[in-house]
């Protein structure tokens, strides 16, 4: 059997594990106004060396820069919009999972975590669109079309 992936043009991988690290450079410039190496280490409860690595890959994605001779590190411009990007998705997804899918506060979190960097931008935008959706037009479809025990064909 082949099996086919879909590759997407111009797009490099930012990795679940990457997004953390953008948000920990992000959170310690915010409460500390610096972020280094070490700082992001202890933050994720990773070692240096796993951050060097992840460094590496989020520099040359130029996502992050390192001032010299300080060593701390910054999001670029294109690491933030990533950023805001990847929490819109979270935002969009949770709200999604618990108001269409009744997913308990935790579950809702713990999946749109998981999968927040992956989503294309038009698929946010029609998931936003049917959660927008005033009460009666698409939640009522969604909650007619769920089968229910017992109710598997009238």
């Amino acid at each position: 059997m082949d099996i086919h992936r879909i590759k997407y043009k111009n797009m490099k991988s930012l990795t679940h594990s990457r997004v953390h690290y953008l948000w920990a450079i992000n959170e310690l410039n915010e409460k500390k106004g610096y972020a280094r190496a070490i700082d992001i280490a202890s933050l994720l409860g990773v070692s240096r060396s796993a951050v060097c690595i992840a460094l590496g890959h989020l520099k040359s994605m130029k996502l992050v820069i390192e001032k010299l001779p300080e060593h701390t590190l910054k999001l670029t411009i294109l690491g933030k919009k990533q950023l805001d990007n990847i929490d819109n998705n979270f935002m969009i997804l949770s709200r999604f999972f618990k108001a269409f899918l009744n997913l308990d506060e935790e579950i809702a979190t713990k999946q749109a975590c998981m999968i927040e960097h992956l989503l294309l931008e038009e698929v946010a935008k029609k998931i936003n669109q049917i959660i927008d959706k005033p009460l009666g037009s698409s939640s009522e479809k969604i909650n007619n079309s769920i089968v229910k025990p017992g109710k598997m064909y009238d």
